[in-house]
C-alpha cells in the first residue's frame, strides 16, 4: 500500500515521523535542525508498506518545521488516516456471501452478476444494490425480495473487510459500507444511504 504525503508551508523540515498503524515505522529525520541551518523545504514522500495481515489500521504521519532566525520558533504538524486491510473474498465469505454480526444484514458479492453487490436487512426488510459504478437501487418492505443465506454463510466481524475488483464492503458497529471504487452505499437497521463522491 502507497502512502503520499505533501508537507506545504514556511520553515525548514527537522523531523519527519511515520508509523503504519502495525508496528512499522519510517521517516527522514534530519537530526534536529539547529536554528539557522537549512535542510530540507516544501516535498512530498510517498511511503510504501506491506500489511501481513488483515485487519483496521492508523496511519499517522508526524513532522516538525524550524521557522527562520532569529525566532526559530518549531511548529508540529500531524495527520493520520485508516487503512482497511480486507480478506480475500474466498476466505471471508461463503461463495462470495456474508452476514454482519447481528445477523440481520446480508451481504453478497458476485462480479458475474448485473449488479455485483447486494444487501439486504431483514429487519426491517431493505434491500440494495449496486453496479459497477457504484449507482445504488434501493427496496423496502414486503414486497423486496431479500432472499435467505445460505446454511453456514459466514460472519465479517466488525472492523473487518472483503471484497474482490474494485468491490469493498466494510462491516462495522453503524452497518455494512459497501463500495466500488470510493461510490457506494451502507446499510443498517437505520436506513440505506449512499457514500462516496
Amino acid at each position: 500500500m502507497s502512502f503520499m504525503v505533501t508537507i506545504r508551508g514556511p520553515g525548514t523540515l527537522s523531523v519527519e515521523d511515520v508509523h503504519f498503524g502495525d508496528g512499522g515505522t519510517t521517516g527522514a529525520n534530519a537530526g534536529m535542525v539547529p536554528c539557522g541551518q537549512s535542510a530540507r523545504a516544501d516535498l512530498t514522500h510517498t511511503w510504501t508498506h506491506t500489511y501481513a495481515a488483515p485487519g483496521t489500521y492508523v496511519f499517522a504521519e508526524e513532522a516538525t518545521a524550524i521557522g527562520p532566525p532569529p525566532g526559530c520558533h518549531p511548529e508540529d504538524a500531524s495527520t493520520t488516516a485508516i487503512v482497511i486491510v480486507s480478506v480475500p473474498l474466498s476466505t471471508a465469505t461463503l461463495n462470495g456471501a456474508f452476514l454482519s454480526p447481528t445477523s440481520n444484514i446480508a451481504c453478497n458479492i458476485n462480479l458475474s452478476a448485473p449488479d455485483p453487490v447486494r444487501c439486504a436487512t431483514f429487519s426491517p426488510p431493505r434491500l440494495v444494490t449496486m453496479d459497477p459504478s457504484g449507482s445504488i437501487s434501493t427496496c423496502t418492505g414486503s414486497q423486496c425480495e431479500l432472499g435467505n443465506p445460505g446454511l453456514g454463510t459466514p460472519v465479517l466481524p466488525y472492523g473487518s473487510a472483503t471484497g474482490t475488483g474494485p468491490y469493498q464492503c466494510i462491516s462495522a458497529t453503524n452497518g455494512v459500507t459497501c463500495t466500488a471504487n470510493g461510490k457506494g452505499f451502507r446499510i443498517s437497521r437505520s436506513g440505506i444511504v449512499g457514500v462516496g463522491p
